[in-house]
């Protein structure tokens, strides 16, 4: 109905949050919001850092969203899980479109969420890992091995060895292949 397609043309000026709150609206704007797919390309929870918990991403990222996914931020966001994480991101035997996506201060993340990522994100040209405590070489490395378009990668304050942050710094990460680093 017209009704509908005023909502959602109107619709592409909402925050992924405010859109799940006007898909609760009513059964009609549910489906068509779902059906959207232009409003689920680029999604950024990071303004709502301490308000995005696991029920929140669950819900805001069906796997449908999720599929038409091309650039995620779900930076700050402190109160997710790695499990969420990993399993709304990183559906078994789905290969996501995503290009960018930022992790940067979400502390569940680690060298599992990074495995994960490097298993259904082969798009990725860009992945910001800035102050993540729990992600090592191993980790990451999955990532530049599995994800073969990435221009961009960052990773400050993490610990990671000094030749990967080295190779990171100068944005010749790509060399750590040619050296088998981090293979393991």
């Amino acid at each position: 109905p017209l009704d509908a397609w005023v909502c959602v043309t109107r619709a592409s000026h909402f925050s992924a949050a405010e859109l799940g709150v006007l898909s609760c609206v009513c059964k009609l704007w549910k489906e068509v919001l779902a059906e959207s797919v232009d409003l689920w390309l680029y999604v950024d929870f990071a303004p709502y850092q301490a308000k995005v918990t696991d029920a929140v991403l669950n819900r805001t990222l069906t796997a449908s969203r999720v599929s038409c996914l091309r650039s995620l931020d779900i930076s700050h966001c402190i109160q997710l899980s790695a499990a969420t994480v990993s399993n709304v991101l990183c559906r078994p035997g789905s290969r996501l479109e995503l290009g960018s996506i930022d992790l940067s201060h979400c502390q569940c993340v680690d060298d599992h969420v990074l495995r994960r990522v490097a298993e259904t994100c082969p798009h990725l040209t860009c992945l910001q890992l800035n102050n993540l405590p729990r992600i090592s070489d191993i980790g990451v490395m999955s990532v530049v091995r599995a994800a073969p378009l990435l221009k961009m990668l960052e990773a400050n304050n993490t610990p990671l060895s000094e030749n990967v942050r080295d190779a990171i710094e100068y944005g010749d990460f790509r060399v750590l292949l040619l050296d088998g680093y981090g293979v393991g």
